[in-house]
């Protein structure tokens, strides 16, 4: 992903531990590899930026995270994960707009892209796996705030400050920042720690987080404002 000119200006001197949580947004296995429904159904429809997109993922994204994550266990800040699935098996307690990418699915492939809780594939992806202790909360709708209660639990343990990071930029990683930012949390999106189909829509996406609902920040001056020194935790 090349490096663009900043989205949002950074009003932090740092962030304290304490009050900082990472949001891990769907980092999941079938967002992350191209052998599940999502990824054959998305080089069907689009099969260049598909292919970019999973580049993104594997050489960006996950690099990027794991960072995010050493640093934020090192500091012994929260870490929460969110994985977005159906409870029931057909998927009727999804919302419309996923229940049509269901349905456009199983007419081209046979089966749908976002598969239920119990589906192996609906896992946090082994490559940014939760540690003991660390919160995953199951979504069925792209915010987390909708469907759960993370917003109140995280209060209750003195969040006033989430960083998302995640798939997809345009959809559940933005969802999510605009509730928490609704909620009157200081919402952080990491730019170079997400991704979409389109390097366009990814970056249109952060300029409108920037302007509006929270900041658009690097995984370095994330780093940085935790007090750590980038360099040494470029490798995870």
């Amino acid at each position: 992903m090349p490096k663009q000119e900043a989205v949002s200006a950074n009003p932090f001197d740092r962030l304290d531990p304490h009050s900082t949580a990472l949001l891990v947004i769907d980092m999941q296995r079938y967002f992350i590899h191209q052998e599940y429904p999502f990824g054959k159904w998305i080089l069907q429809v689009d099969p260049e930026e598909a292919d970019a997109y999973f580049e993104r993922v594997k050489h960006v994204v996950i690099p990027n995270i794991q960072r995010l994550l050493k640093c934020f266990r090192l500091v012994e800040a929260q870490v929460v994960y969110t994985e977005f699935g159906s409870l029931r098996q057909d998927g009727r307690d999804m919302p419309g707009w996923a229940r049509r990418h269901n349905e456009l699915a199983e007419q081209v492939l046979g089966s749908p892209v976002y598969p239920p809780f119990d589906h192996p594939s609906c896992r946090v992806d082994e490559s940014v796996a939760p540690q003991a202790g660390e919160m995953v909360i199951q979504k069925s709708t792209s915010g987390p705030v909708n469907s759960t209660k993370l917003d109140q639990t995280l209060r209750v343990l003195g969040i006033d400050t989430v960083v998302v990071a995640g798939l997809v930029t345009d959809v559940c990683v933005a969802q999510t920042t605009r509730e928490f930012g609704d909620r009157d949390f200081d919402a952080i999106v990491v730019e170079d720690a997400c991704t979409t189909l389109g390097e366009d829509v990814h970056r249109a996406t952060l300029q409108t987080i920037g302007r509006s609902f929270g900041t658009v920040l690097s995984a370095d001056q994330i780093l940085e404002l935790l007090g750590r020194e980038t360099a040494r935790d470029r490798n995870p």
